[in-house]
């Protein structure tokens, strides 16, 4: 998806980079709206019962709103992988307590529960070492 929403936005800026380029070497801008982007894809001109929001979308620069989408689209896929993340830190964070509780150790007494298994597990090590060296 990310890929899509890239390719969007550069077909949006593409698209202006050529009305650009007629302006300046023809000398005419050639207006390219939604509407006849619309027509040249599906044959058909819009719905006979727009009016209002679809008439005003229909009326925008095709380069405006292929922008717009990628935009859309890149920041629904940041925003739906934040909302993933948060979800398993929350889910992690619940299994933590759950394993604590079932252990006997209180959710604020975890910190100290690693460090003490931290220290104990280096301990083993310094005795591993000692044996062997």
């Amino acid at each position: 998806m990310i890929t899509f929403g890239i390719c969007l936005i550069y077909y949006g800026i593409a698209l202006f980079l050529f009305q650009v380029h007629g302006l300046l070497f023809r000398g005419v801008w050639t207006s390219l709206p939604v509407e006849r982007v619309w027509e040249g894809l599906f044959g058909a001109s819009r719905v006979r019962a727009s009016e209002g929001l679809v008439d005003w979308m229909m009326s925008l620069p095709a380069s405006l709103a292929l922008l717009a989408m990628g935009l859309s689209v890149l920041g629904l896929v940041f925003l739906s992988r934040r909302a993933a993340e948060l979800r398993r830190k929350h889910l992690r964070r619940k299994w933590m307590v759950e394993q604590c509780a079932t252990q006997g150790y209180q959710p604020w007494a975890v910190p100290k529960v690693l460090q003490d298994l931290d220290e104990r597990m280096r301990a083993e090590k310094l005795a591993q070492r000692e044996e062997s060296g």
